[in-house]
Parts: C-alpha cells; structure tokens; sequence
C-alpha cells in the first residue's frame, strides 16, 4: 500500500511539473503566437500546442540548443545554420535559429506558403479544431492521433482564448487565465514595447521646425504570400499583382509553374503580366458569377476578364466581339448568355 501510495505521489508530481513548464512555456511565447497570428493568419492557440508539443514545454535538445520549437527539418530550400538530431533516422538535419522569434516566423511561413496547407486558410480562427486534423491530414506529422493531442493540449490550457485576442491584450489574458505572470517571462518583443512606453524621453531643448526627440523606426510587417491569396466569386484563388512583381517571382512564392500561370490567365508571354490585374491559380470560368459587367475607365477586354473571372474567348463570344474590340466607359458586357443581336 505505502508503495502504491509513493507511485501515485511521485506520478502526481510529476504531471504537476509537466503542467507547470507548459504554463510558463506559454507565458514565454503567447505574444509571439499572437503576432504571427495577426500577421499570417494562422490560429495562436495551434501554434502554441505545437510549440508545447515539440519542446516537451521548452525543454527538448532542439528548442534549447538550436531555438528550434517546431522540429523543422532543413528540407532543400533551407540555407541558415544546421544541427543534427535522431528523428524518424539517425542524424537528421535540423534547422537552427539565431533566436525564439526567428523559429516562430519560419513555423508561419512553413505553413503559409506551402500548397499542402493552403485548405486551411479558408477555416475561420476560432476554428482550433479544424486546424488540428487539417494539419494532420496536410501531413504534418505522422502520428495518427496528432490532431486529437493538439486538441487536448489547447483544451487543457485554454489556449483557444489567444485566438480571440490582439497582442495588446496578451498579457490581460496571462494573468486572467493562469494568474500573475513575471513580466521577466513574457516574450522580449513584448517586453521591449513596455520598456520603449515606459522609458522617459530625454529632455530636449525645442529647436524650430524639428521633433523635440527622435521617434523610433517603425519595422514594416510583412504581409504573407497566403495573406494575399483571395478567393473569386467564380470559386478560384488569385492575387492582385504587385508593381514590379514578375511571373517568375510569383511561381516562386507559390510553388507553381510560369507556364500553368500564363496558361490559366490566357499570358502569351510573362512579360505581358500588367501590375494590379487579377493573377489567378486555376483555369478561369466559361461564364461570370453575375450576369453582367459595366466597363469601368481604363479597362480593355482582358483586364475585364480576368476581374470577372471568365475566359477572355469566352467574354468576347458573349459579347460577338473580337480581340480588337475596345469598350466604351459606362457600356454594359454579357458574363453569362449572349448579347443580342442588333
């Protein structure tokens, strides 16, 4: 009995401990999740449980030595730093970071700009669930219970309360979840914000036509490739190309093909790519989602029909047109049926 006892005691203390160091792992890194949440779209609460996951609470080889809390390997693109670790084989190349915030960033990208994943974008936030077997299914991990773990760790620590969160209101949430945190503890990004607020300005004299005091440089965010990625009302993915960007620059991002992206939005040559016209990822419609289109200024028949998602054969056979057809400002076009006859 008294043995019984000792086990229960000793394996009592034990999940304390486990629960204790995924708390302050938590504490740590709630901030990070938030950020890379507002940034890239990906839910705080399946960044953490992965994070716990990984790490075993912050804990493993790879988090301590090489700042890597995802367990990502370096895969052929990956060019920084290396550590090798016994995974799935012995001696494994792993990534290495210079700091927390780096692995945090590649985890997002990973995840962003991957076709695998790119099904669960289109789920809402507060969708943890979702995300959990999403990203098992996606072939994350190989473990068939993974999703269900995941669930379990955001459940057990009510982490699906940083997906309904901004970074401002990260702390508030810490201590409303898990009671007083250490200021010490909570990420240095947001700890660098308090200090900057609560650092005094040193005082000046007024010189005219200049800021008493030198403001900080604000860094610009970086706007994920699936952050741009919309979807049509004809059902396909595009993006609004940028000034300068190139269709090979896209391919790139997107892990496809120059020549399947000239096919799908009729390119006879990549440099034909116009800035702010419509790049979709899938072949365009036969017909428009609504019946009709009224031509605004500027716009010609291929840039109507790659804002309307139909094929610009298509849109000037319902129009009986030809490619030389220029249309006048105000002028009604068919995107479904055919224009009639005069």
């Amino acid at each position: 009995m008294r043995k019984l006892f000792l086990v229960l005691l000793i394996l009592g203390v034990t999940i304390q401990a486990q629960s204790d160091r995924e708390v302050e792992y938590v504490q740590k890194h709630a901030y990070l999740a938030v950020e890379e949440m507002e940034i890239y779209k990906i839910p705080a609460s399946i960044t953490l449980a992965q994070g716990i996951l990984e790490t075993g609470g912050g804990q493993s080889r790879l988090a301590e030595q090489a700042k890597n809390h995802f367990g990502i390997k370096c895969k052929k693109e990956w060019t920084g730093e290396t550590i090798t670790h016994d995974d799935d084989a012995i001696g494994e190349c792993f990534r290495k970071y210079n700091s927390v915030q780096e692995s945090y960033r590649d985890h997002s990208k990973f995840l962003a700009e991957r076709p695998f994943y790119r099904k669960l974008f289109d789920l809402k936030l507060t969708d943890y669930k979702g995300w959990a077997h999403g990203l098992k299914k996606a072939g994350y991990a190989t473990n068939p219970r993974y999703g269900y773990i995941l669930i379990s760790k955001i459940e057990n620590l009510n982490l699906q309360e940083f997906d309904k969160i901004r970074k401002t209101d990260v702390y508030d949430k810490l201590v409303s979840l898990y009671g007083p945190v250490d200021r010490k503890l909570v990420d240095p990004l947001y700890k660098e914000e308090v200090m900057v607020a609560a650092t005094p300005e040193p005082k000046k004299k007024p010189v005219v036509s200049e800021p008493k005091t030198k403001t900080m440089e604000v860094p610009k965010r970086e706007i994920s490739p699936r952050a741009r990625v919309k979807r049509h009302p004809i059902g396909k993915e595009y993006i609004v190309v940028n000034q300068g960007e190139t269709l090979s620059q896209i391919a790139k991002t997107y892990e496809t093909e120059v020549d399947k992206l000239m096919k799908y939005n009729e390119l006879d040559r990549p440099e034909d790519l116009r800035s702010d016209q419509y790049l979709f990822f899938a072949k365009k419609r036969n017909r428009g989602a609504k019946k009709y289109y009224k031509v605004q200024s500027g716009e010609n028949m291929y840039v109507i029909s790659q804002k309307t998602g139909i094929k610009l054969k298509q849109l000037l056979r319902r129009n009986r047109v030809d490619e030389s057809y220029k249309p006048a400002i105000g002028e009604t076009l068919y995107l479904r049926g055919r224009k009639p006859r005069k």
